[in-house]
């Protein structure tokens, strides 16, 4: 490890033993570190982000020791799963410990880990010595950060950040709900990524565990369920429409946009604040994990740009599960979704 990373990290260690929070670089995104052990410490990250209570946060852990101290059961599927996809992109949903506050749960019964990928924050996770809550490190509703200058930006250089590079994935962890009922599982995402349902089909075709897939009724035990999120500084529109001429889509923005109401779960809402003139589209990789990787990044280099609009076309060939991980943030994104 290079010494100007051992200092940063002898900093951050330093901060979150004093309660403090800390930006860490993830492969998914940077999250916003506090240890779980300190209510005063999880209430900065609620506080820092201007994220409400009811959005729980997720548990970073740097073994599947300590993942095992935040549950109240360790199953076999559990045992395989993390065999397969730990570290990584994956965050498992079970019951909780007691170790783990309702603060941190929402008040709900589960709780959500993961062992990110990332050396920088495995090294931060390990050193500190106990698990790190983590949601994305920007302010609540707004665009998650893939970089330090990033969350730099967004806290405009009030939260220490730890620099690990540009996040490779580019968007959030899928989240798994695991449920156990008489030795038979059953499996809910919650929230789609880089981890795909076929990829766990997949990891799971050669073992003796039933199991079925089961669509959620509450998306709420998951970070990111409301219908904003991620938002840029200026509207984006995704037009599923790919034949829609630029006069009609401009006329379609000008109208539809000014009926929208102001703010959503608490989410404001993204206006323009004059007819829209200029429309900026939103390119990105063919590849949908390129894609990904880009995604955050772009929306806030167009914010800073500060078109009327900016647009992102829906294709036919953009369909697949991976596909479907991206357009599950550009959807919550977009201001407005035009057919």
């Amino acid at each position: 490890m290079k010494k100007e990373m051992s200092e940063q990290l002898d900093q951050a260690v330093n901060l979150i033993l004093k309660n403090e929070v800390v930006a860490m670089p993830t492969e998914t995104v940077y999250g916003l570190a506090a240890r779980i052990d300190s209510e005063v410490a999880i209430k900065k990250i609620f506080s820092v982000k201007k994220r409400p209570f009811f959005d729980p946060l997720i548990v970073h852990v740097s073994s599947v020791q300590q993942a095992q101290s935040c549950v109240q059961q360790w199953h076999a599927m559990c045992d395989l799963l993390v065999k397969k996809f730990w570290p990584g992109p994956l965050t498992l949903v079970m019951p909780k410990s007691p170790l783990i506050s309702d603060l941190i749960t929402s008040g709900l019964p589960n709780v959500g880990l993961r062992w990110p990928a990332h050396p920088v924050a495995q090294s931060l996770i390990s050193r500190v010595g106990v698990p790190l809550a983590a949601p994305s490190a920007n302010l609540f509703g707004r665009t998650s950060p893939t970089a330090a200058q990033h969350v730099r930006d967004e806290f405009q250089n009030k939260v220490f950040v730890l620099d690990g590079d540009s996040s490779q994935i580019g968007i959030e962890s899928t989240v798994l709900l695991v449920k156990n009922i008489d030795a038979r599982y059953e499996l809910s995402i919650l929230r789609k990524g880089a981890i795909l349902q076929s990829q766990i089909e997949q990891a799971l075709a050669d073992s003796d565990l039933t199991y079925q897939w089961v669509e959620s009724v509450d998306k709420k035990e998951s970070p990111g369920h409301m219908k904003h999120h991620y938002m840029p500084q200026v509207p984006l529109v995704v037009c599923r429409n790919s034949r829609m001429k630029l006069s009609d889509l401009t006329s379609h923005l000008n109208q539809k946009l000014k009926e929208l109401p102001d703010e959503v779960e608490g989410v404001k809402i993204v206006k323009p604040k004059q007819p829209i003139s200029k429309i900026e589209f939103l390119k990105l990789s063919d590849d949908p994990a390129q894609a990904a990787r880009e995604l955050y990044s772009q929306l806030r280099a167009a914010s800073q740009r500060m078109p009327d609009a900016l647009c992102f076309i829906q294709m036919p060939h953009h369909q697949g599960e991976m596909w479907e991980s991206v357009f599950d943030r550009l959807y919550k994104a977009a201001s407005l979704i035009l057919d």
